[in-house]
């Protein structure tokens, strides 16, 4: 009898089949990750979690902290990582294109590409609008022209922001970019259009259910017919709205940027009945199959978008507040909940499903 977790992956694949030139078929693979932060005591360090993503399959992680044990840990294991550049080193790195250089050669010139696979390197976790804002776009600048200079190209240079440099978002046409965001956004994200690199997007359905301005079905994917209607455009879920909204605000500055969701997901415990294991697992689960059912969203339909769940723990020692309870695994490395994956539809597999771990066992 096979056990629960036999299968492979947290997060699905998005595969994209080719055939090269011997007739061998390849696989161009698109995952989803997970958030993997360690700002709590009793969060496993990064070889532990590693060894969970391995566990069940994981197969990328946004690390928060990029340290010297991160990328040690990262050595070897085939995990495809997206780093962080921390708020606090903004400063310094933005004085010169050789403060940049000296940070990438003594944190991972030995170990790219041939140890460690890295997608992305994100500089700054939600700083616009701030004052470390206007340090983001001469350190992504500097660290891509590093990158180039490296022949590692490939990999992207991005900054994350919360959908809150937004104005309002109701009706998503209506969305700009708000005064506070926009001098320190603006720039960035032409830099970012011009050099073919995403902005990390951080979107929470939850906080607008807690506040009572959705229900629980939109909030959820769990409604699947129109809801609210932009003109034109019907709106089933809530993360649809604010992913168009993002969208509509690049628009009216003339911008097009790659979208990856840096951050998403529901707490599972925190918020009385609000926050609950199921709620959680339903929202993650269905998050999953849309990003991979190649819909889209209203105004970009047809379209797959990379994302990550936040977060890899749940903070069980906590005994009040959510922030610390969005984690997918307990501290100690076991599940909070189920989840399953479905295969893409571009594969011509409609409605087939794999596990990805039980609680049950």
């Amino acid at each position: 009898m096979m056990t629960p977790f036999w299968i492979a992956s947290i997060l699905l694949a998005i595969a994209t089949i080719n055939h090269n030139n011997n007739g061998i078929v390849q696989a161009d693979i698109l995952y989803a990750g997970i958030v993997y932060g360690t700002s709590r005591n009793n969060t496993p360090d990064t070889a532990e979690a590693l060894a969970v993503c391995r566990k069940y399959g994981i197969r990328r992680i946004r690390i928060m902290e990029t340290d010297d044990l991160a990328i040690q840990s990262l050595r070897g294991v085939g995990i495809e990582a997206t780093l962080s550049i921390k708020d606090e080193d903004l400063p310094g790195l933005a004085s010169s294109y050789e403060a940049v250089k000296s940070w990438f050669e003594i944190s991972l010139d030995s170990y790219i590409p041939s140890e460690i696979v890295v997608n992305y390197i994100v500089v700054g976790n939600k700083v616009i609008p701030g004052p470390n804002g206007k340090y983001v776009l001469p350190v992504v600048k500097n660290l891509q022209r590093v990158l180039t200079d490296k022949n590692l190209s490939q990999i992207k240079v991005a900054t994350a922001v919360f959908t809150d440099v937004l104005g309002e978002v109701f009706p998503p046409s209506s969305a700009a970019f708000s005064e506070k965001a926009q001098g320190d956004l603006i720039p960035l994200l032409q830099h970012l259009q011009d050099t073919g690199s995403p902005i990390f997007i951080d979107v929470y359905p939850y906080y607008y259910f807690e506040e009572g301005k959705i229900r629980q079905d939109f909030a959820t994917f769990s409604t699947h017919k129109a809801q609210y209607w932009d003109k034109t455009l019907g709106y089933w879920n809530m993360y649809d709205v604010l992913v168009d909204a993002f969208f509509w605000a690049m628009e009216k500055r003339d911008l097009d940027v790659k979208m990856v969701i840096g951050e998403t997901g529901w707490p599972a415990y925190g918020n009385g009945g609000l926050t609950t294991p199921e709620l959680a697992r339903t929202y993650n689960q269905n998050f999953l199959r849309h990003i991979t059912a190649g819909q889209g969203t209203p105004k970009r339909p047809y379209t797959y978008r990379e994302g990550f769940i936040y977060s890899m723990f749940n903070e069980n020692d906590e005994p009040t507040g959510i922030d610390e309870k969005f984690g997918i695994f307990y501290t100690n490395k076991e599940p909070v909940y189920h989840l399953y994956f479905p295969y893409p539809k571009k594969h011509g597999r409609k409605g087939k499903s794999e596990k990805l771990f039980n609680t049950t066992g």
